[in-house]
């Protein structure tokens, strides 16, 4: 079999059918088709350039649309860029933001501890304070500011006095007089040392202390009770005369004070001891037996009087 048989075989039976009618077909117009591709290049060129043209003109359209494109992509690129920026900037913030609020509440928690402690502080120290504050006090019917010190120490001397120790409470009273010389209680000070002086014995140690209290107190309370151990010191001492003038000025301004009382009595006394003894009587007759008084005993330390509580704010 040859090729162009088998060929044939191998085709399909319409394009069997249609094979010789279009060849028939091809051989008519063949040599009109010759003639008009003569005619067709040129336009066929005119078509090229036209079509050229056209897709230059659409190349130059698609190449400025994708300029454009490009373009506005670049500007989303760089917005979606700066909105990342900012969201950064924002979380940023955000973080120190917390860090901040961190950093404010530790802050504000030792401002509070702080304040707290400064509360306690000065309430600590005006407790130290008001230890060494004056404080009102009632003295001789005076109330008048101590210091706290002060008093105590007068109070601690005064209670050595009570006690019976009367040489310890005049070295308290003569160490007070040292320390607080211009102290409210200086009158006070002065009565119970000459006092504390005469309890031992030391007539002119109290006659000196006593005199220059009633010098430079003259007004104060306790001066009758000072002017009846004057004149005792004076009489232990053999001073009859200055022991009755000071019974006297006690008795003339102080008349009704129970120490004037105690005065008078002492002073009949210095005149009994000092009336003259009578003559002797005649040998026929016994004489008479004189009774001599007794000598003025001492009076006792005075009493010191009851502390009177300090008046409270």
């Amino acid at each position: 079999m040859s090729l162009n048989t088998a060929f044939r075989k191998a085709q399909p039976r319409w394009a069997r059918m249609l094979g010789a009618p279009l060849v028939l077909l091809m051989a008519v117009f063949a040599p009109i088709s010759a003639q008009g591709q003569i005619f067709s290049d040129t336009e066929a060129r005119r078509a090229l350039f036209d079509l050229r043209t056209q897709s230059e003109a659409w190349q130059k359209t698609v190449t400025q649309r994708l300029d454009e494109m490009q373009l506005r992509l670049e500007r989303l690129e760089q917005a979606a860029r700066g909105q990342l920026e900012l969201q950064n900037q924002i979380d940023a913030t955000r973080q120190d933001l917390a860090t901040l609020r961190g950093t404010l509440e530790v802050q504000t928690n030792d401002i509070a501890q702080t304040q707290r402690r400064q509360r306690e502080l000065a309430t600590e120290l005006d407790a130290r304070i008001k230890r060494f504050e004056p404080v009102p006090v009632t003295i001789d019917g005076r109330q008048v500011n101590v210091d706290i010190a002060e008093r105590r120490a007068y109070e601690a001397a005064l209670g050595i006095f009570r006690s019976g120790d009367f040489r310890a409470a005049q070295t308290a009273f003569q160490q007070f007089q040292g320390a607080y010389p211009q102290s409210p209680y200086g009158a006070l000070t002065a009565y119970w040392l000459g006092s504390s002086q005469y309890a031992q014995k030391d007539n002119r140690g109290a006659l000196t202390t006593l005199q220059g209290y009633v010098q430079k107190y003259p007004e104060h309370a306790r001066v009758p009770e000072a002017l009846l151990i004057i004149g005792t010191c004076q009489a232990d001492l053999g001073d009859r005369k200055a022991a009755a003038d000071t019974y006297r000025t006690l008795n003339q301004q102080y008349p009704d004070s129970p120490a004037a009382a105690s005065a008078r009595e002492r002073l009949a006394a210095l005149n009994t001891a000092a009336a003259p003894t009578p003559p002797p009587a005649q040998p026929s007759a016994p004489a008479p037996a004189v009774t001599q008084p007794s000598p003025p005993t001492a009076p006792t330390a005075p009493a010191a009087p009851a502390a009177k509580p300090p008046t409270k704010r």
